[in-house]
């Protein structure tokens, strides 16, 4: 509740930004987010005070909504207090958008992952016994002011950069040393998850009852289905064209093509299958969901002048965390942020530093990482789910390719898509109706019912060819950015079969 006492005043002002981007955020204080700061303020024995407002990313990089980085400096005597560095998030506004993003969905989930289960992981770190030190939970940011009013939703964090933390671009590939501390940071946050359901079973049961995943759903979109599909669609063509040109005809070679079939023929069901925590309790825990590149700082060795050496990581945007498998965190990133040459120099290592990174977190709560995730039940997991993070290198290397102006309004795509949405559900309702009555209100023959089976078939096939249509209007891939998606793609379906993964792709 914000106290009663008289609104300080606010003066509001933009700092050197993109002119294009800071006019198009120029409306985004809203009453209700300068309310929120009025409390942040009040809570800091701060009077009047300045907002500093600049905007942060671009296209392709805040999918979730608009992020601004906002500092608020007191401006009234006495200023003893410091400024506050923040980063704020708001919601989109776009009804198209909301829809086809589950918006109010994935800001919920934000706020909940640090509301309630962050809260329970920093419950734990308090000692059962005199003397005993253990490895607090330290890898997201602070939640400061979370509104979930709707479509109005936003959050406000603090500001990891005013802390000398520094975000990889997008289009940056990850190098050695950051993606050592990203996996350390993750598996701390998988340990604590791990700690929490031997701790308190009860408590990590009633979190993930209600950590359905809102992204891959049964009644996910045809059109996000296929957009998926056709990148592995693209991928099996181009290594099929190289390969005509080598002459290269091995059986190593036949099975990957076999397994980008494959791949492409059951995405949706391999992603559904993947992200089913409960399927493989106690072996799962509660993932990041989205896990690459811009959802990691990194902060750098203060000595290194070049500062160019990564230390230490922290964890940001849970709004599409899930109860699932620890490794889908893993391959997610490995196949959409990494290329093979770092992989083949460095995969195997990743692997056991981010196992022995869990392992001692899990053992600085007095518990047995051999008995909550044995390292052979992670190895098997890494082989059946390795083609997830394929899936999802399908669905990000288009995106981390392009540079910003090669990518579509994300308003517009979403627009398109509802378009098509209430097309298919007009089509649907009409072929329910006719299907669903013989006039007599009689019931349906094995005829009918056969009609009624095919209509329904036919109307799913126009569904699917209406959603790849659109997803072929919205291709990404320009000739500069094509090569780069191939070298990328063709080396993660080798990868899926040097390491082993293509067994569970090969029994679909």
């Amino acid at each position: 509740m914000l106290e009663s006492r008289p609104k300080q005043n606010i003066a509001v002002k933009s700092v050197p930004a993109d002119t294009a981007l800071l006019e198009q955020q120029s409306d985004l204080l809203s009453p209700q987010v300068l309310d929120a700061y009025r409390e942040l303020a009040n809570r800091n024995a701060i009077g009047d005070f300045e907002l500093a407002v600049q905007p942060i990313g671009g296209p392709g990089e805040n999918s979730y909504g608009s992020v601004l980085k906002v500092r608020l400096t007191p401006t009234s005597a006495p200023t003893k207090s410091a400024a506050l560095h923040t980063i704020l998030k708001i919601a989109p506004t776009s009804p198209a958008r909301r829809t086809h993003m589950r918006v109010k969905d994935v800001y919920t989930r934000e706020v909940f992952m640090y509301a309630n289960v962050f809260s329970e992981f920093n419950a734990l770190h308090a000692p059962h016994a005199v003397g005993v030190t253990r490895a607090q939970f330290s890898a997201a940011p602070q939640m400061l002011y979370a509104s979930l009013k709707d479509d109005t939703e936003f959050i406000i964090f603090e500001d990891l950069t005013a802390v000398d933390f520094a975000i990889n671009s997008r289009t940056n590939l990850p190098t050695y040393d950051l993606v050592v501390c990203a996996f350390r940071a993750l598996a701390q946050l998988h340990a604590m998850s791990f700690v929490l359901q031997a701790r308190q079973p009860a408590r990590f049961a009633a979190l993930v009852a209600q950590m359905d995943d809102n992204l891959f759903t049964p009644d996910m979109e045809e059109v996000s289905v296929e957009f998926g599909k056709k990148y592995v669609r693209r991928t099996r063509h181009l290594l099929e064209a190289d390969l005509k040109l080598s002459g290269e005809d091995t059986p190593q070679m036949r099975e990957v093509l076999l397994a980008l079939h494959k791949i492409e023929d059951n995405f949706h069901s391999i992603c559904l299958d993947a992200v089913d925590g409960a399927a493989y309790a106690p072996y799962s825990v509660i993932c990041h969901g989205d896990f690459w590149n811009n959802n990691i700082l990194y902060k750098f060795d203060s000595n290194n002048k070049q500062r160019n050496t990564a230390i230490k990581a922290k964890l940001i945007d849970f709004q599409i965390s899930r109860y699932s498998p620890p490794i889908l965190d893993l391959v997610h990133y490995l196949y959409a942020c990494t290329e093979k040459p770092l992989r083949d120099a460095h995969f195997n290592e990743f692997m056991q530093i981010y196992y022995d990174t869990l392992a001692q977190f899990i053992r600085d709560y007095e518990l047995d990482p051999a008995v909550l995730y044995p390292e052979a039940i992670f190895r098997q997991q890494l082989r059946q789910f390795g083609v997830y993070g394929y899936c999802m290198s399908a669905f990000a290397v288009p995106f981390f390719v392009s540079n910003a102006s090669e990518l579509p309004d994300l308003d517009k795509v979403s627009e398109a898509i509802q378009e098509l949405s209430s097309c298919s559900s007009s089509s649907d309702s009409s072929d329910t109706d006719a299907a669903s009555d013989d006039g007599n209100g009689a019931q349906q023959s094995d005829v009918e019912q056969q009609r009624q089976k095919s209509n329904y078939n036919k109307t799913m096939s126009t569904k699917s060819q209406n959603a790849a249509e659109l997803v072929d209007e919205l291709d990404i891939l320009t000739e500069r950015t094509l090569p780069i998606f191939k070298r990328r793609m063709i080396g993660n379906v080798l990868d899926l079969q040097k390491y082993d993964m293509l067994e569970a792709v090969l029994k679909y």
